[in-house]
């Protein structure tokens, strides 16, 4: 079995630094639940050849690998239930030393390799960092008082780890300061009449306020933090990130006898078309004749997709790019996929493979097709 069989009592949401496996194993709640339940039926349908290394990904502990490894295993479940069948890591004929992660086997005469990749969109974060606001924020978490909650926000980013118990002692001793019928009455209902709190180390700024309890909720054990928000405004690129993914991944396994499909999971808050379309294809951009008169403006993509560059069309192995957003076991109904043809690939794709929702070129135009999404196919996710 995937995770371990024993009795849950533990009702608690996800703490900051938790790591994915660790909230599934423990948690009680019954979504959670359902979610262990499906995890445990992807996992039996899984090859046993393969269940040790992806074992040791998804329970390690660091979330790029936990978030790659469902990816897989839930792409794996989706082509089993959709007829197709799935061998793991195959040999190339070009002698490669790389394996692709799968070999899709569609008819006995079509099939094709997957390879899947987990990337995230750019928006300037540390990951490092925030693992390191997380743990002490958690510890913060956990120092609770009789009479308050806190509102937490924080901006920037420490190099070097803060000290959580340093915190937690101050801000207790300030709320240890204060008199919540006071703070209630003073406050008058706003959040932002209420006592404030300024914290900081290094780069890593951390703003508070005290939230008094309602009479009646007060003495009684709970987390101190009650509200949350993290960072600055920022510009988010979700096009790049995909067209790199693409072209690594292309790049890979040299020369192919089959086409490849690589499937991009893209840890985004959205992802629309118009982010798709620029990875693949290039920026859209406009251009304009300055010494015209009234000049007009005139949509033009740029070459710099993953399928295009100046000199022409590149990544030709790529047979199909199948793009995912923000996909995880949390939200499978949810999450979005396309997969996008490549008009220009070395190898065309089966057309009795097109099950899913896809998109591919007529005429120039970007024409989209229905077809079973992730929903349909874990009908325990359908709401």
């Amino acid at each position: 079995m995937l995770f371990n069989q024993v009795a849950r009592s533990d009702h608690s949401l996800k703490r900051a630094a938790e790591s994915d496996f660790a909230f599934l194993d423990r948690c009680a709640l019954p979504p959670v639940g359902k979610i262990r339940t499906l995890l445990e039926l992807c996992w039996a349908n899984y090859p046993e050849v393969g269940r040790a290394e992806l074992a040791s990904r998804l329970r390690c502990g660091d979330w790029r690998h936990f978030s790659s490894g469902i990816f897989e295993l839930f792409l794996h479940e989706y082509l089993l239930r959709l007829g197709f069948s799935v061998k793991l890591h195959p040999e190339l004929p070009n002698r490669s030393a790389k394996r692709p992660d799968f070999l899709v086997k569609v008819s006995d005469t079509e099939k094709f390799y997957l390879e899947a990749v987990c990337t995230s969109d750019n928006d300037g974060s540390d990951r490092g960092a925030e693992a390191r606001k997380n743990s002490v924020l958690d510890i913060l978490d956990d120092a609770s008082h009789a009479n308050f909650v806190v509102g937490v926000e924080s901006t920037g980013d420490p190099t070097t780890q803060p000290s959580g118990k340093r915190l937690a002692r101050e801000v207790v001793r300030w709320l240890d300061s204060l008199d919540a019928d006071r703070v209630m009455t003073s406050s008058a209902g706003s959040y932002y009449n209420l006592p404030e709190y300024q914290w900081k180390h290094e780069n890593w700024h951390v703003h508070l306020r005290a939230i008094p309890l309602k009479p009646a909720a007060r003495g009684l054990k709970r987390k101190l933090i009650g509200v949350r928000a993290d960072g600055e405004a920022c510009i988010v690129d979700c096009w790049s990130p995909i067209r790199d993914a693409v072209l690594t991944k292309a790049r890979r396994y040299g020369e192919l006898d089959l086409p490849l499909v690589i499937a991009v999971n893209l840890d985004t808050f959205h992802l629309d078309e118009f982010d798709e379309l620029q990875a693949l294809f290039g920026q859209e951009q406009y251009l304009f004749n300055p010494i015209t008169e009234n000049p007009q403006p005139r949509p033009k993509r740029a070459m710099n997709g993953a399928w295009r560059e100046p000199s022409g069309q590149r990544a030709k192995r790529c047979s199909g790019a199948w793009l995912f957003e923000r996909f995880s076991a949390y939200t499978l109904a949810q999450s979005k996929h396309t997969l996008y043809l490549n008009p220009w690939g070395n190898h065309q794709l089966p057309t009795s493979f097109l099950r899913m929702p896809h998109a591919l070129v007529v005429d120039e135009q970007i024409h989209k097709v229905g077809g079973v999404t992730f929903k349909d196919v874990f009908e325990i996710y359908d709401q």
